[in-house]
């Protein structure tokens, strides 16, 4: 065989030895670069914060900056965009703010609580987040979710859906959702810059629950009462002085409830209760024991459900008369 064809027959087993090269189009594309989601520090509570904030870390304090949509696309989509700002005056107290909005001072407490850690010492020109309704603002972190937040608080996922009119039911790390009507506790007890409190006589308001309780739940849309958390067969008081209209079981979810009319047209009512102590046509004072803390009708746990009326209750065959209690209640 000719030396010339030798080497024709070499190079040829050479080359088809060699790995094929990739067609251009085929080439491999550059490994995608996994996001990373930076969640701002949420300043941890210590034991004795309340019932609730002991145990959670994801309570949003307020730090008077909220980015706008411009620098973060994504703060349309929370909370962010339901809340206001406040300018602290001369004269002002956190009730009086509270109330200015038909809020619960507690609400406005724990969405500054990192602003106002003494509330008898608030500064004139400050300014004060302000949630749209009684609730928590809560910044969601990858432990927790709109199903556990709604189990915790006593609501629906989406009542927390429609209030914070999120996009779907699962908010990314750091997005901030209010939780209608929760509550984390009451504000520390020994501050001074709650206002005057009201003294257990005829005629003024009083708390409708002795001895250990704690707000479980406040108003809101879809729930306009109060829940006061207590122990079973804790004693229930007239809030005010009036004249009872109703006392016993009512089939709409209440179980032992009592009706008082103070005045020509505001009822209060109390329901759950595990003892009905008062009969119709009595009248009763303030502070005067009425019954005692159950869990009657549709309840989880023992608590009074408390309402205030501007009118007969269900008149309407509506809540729509039933009012924040905590305009009356000096220690809501």
């Amino acid at each position: 065989m000719p030396v010339g064809v030798c080497a024709l027959l070499v190079l040829a087993a050479v080359v088809s030895a060699a790995p094929g090269a990739s067609p251009a189009s085929a080439a491999p594309r550059p490994t995608a670069t996994a996001k990373t989601v930076v969640v701002a520090p949420v300043e941890q509570y210590g034991p004795g914060d309340g019932p609730v904030a002991a145990n959670y870390n994801d309570v949003y304090l307020g730090d008077a900056s909220v980015p706008n949509t411009l620098q973060n696309p994504n703060s349309g989509t929370d909370a962010r965009t339901l809340l206001q700002q406040y300018k602290v005056k001369a004269g002002d107290t956190l009730r009086g703010i509270a109330a200015k909005f038909g809020l619960a001072t507690s609400t406005v407490y724990w969405a500054n609580r990192k602003q106002i850690p003494n509330t008898s010492m608030l500064q004139i020109g400050q300014r004060l987040w302000i949630l749209p309704m009684d609730g928590l603002v809560i910044q969601m972190t990858s432990k927790i979710t709109l199903a556990s937040l709604a189990a915790k608080y006593n609501v629906t996922v989406q009542d927390i859906v429609d209030t914070n009119n999120l996009p779907d039911t699962n908010p990314a790390p750091g997005v901030l959702v209010i939780v209608p009507g929760a509550n984390v506790g009451p504000v520390p007890k020994g501050s001074n810059g709650l206002g005057p409190k009201r003294n257990p006589r005829v005629g003024s308001w009083v708390w409708p629950v002795n001895g250990d309780n704690y707000v479980s739940q406040y108003f809101w849309s879809g729930h306009r009462a109060v829940d006061i958390a207590a122990r079973m067969g804790t004693p229930v008081v007239a809030a005010t002085a009036g004249t009872v209209v109703y006392a016993g079981w009512s089939s709409g979810g209440g179980g032992n409830v009592i009706w008082v009319r103070e005045g020509t047209r505001l009822y209060t009512t109390y329901n759950h209760l595990a003892r009905v102590l008062v009969h119709v046509g009595q009248r009763i004072y303030a502070g005067r024991r009425i019954g005692l803390v159950g869990m009657t009708g549709h309840a989880t746990g023992p608590h009074l459900h408390f309402e205030v009326w501007l009118g007969y209750p269900w008149a309407l065959n509506t809540d729509s008369d039933a009012v924040n209690p905590c305009r009356y209640l000096a220690e809501c």
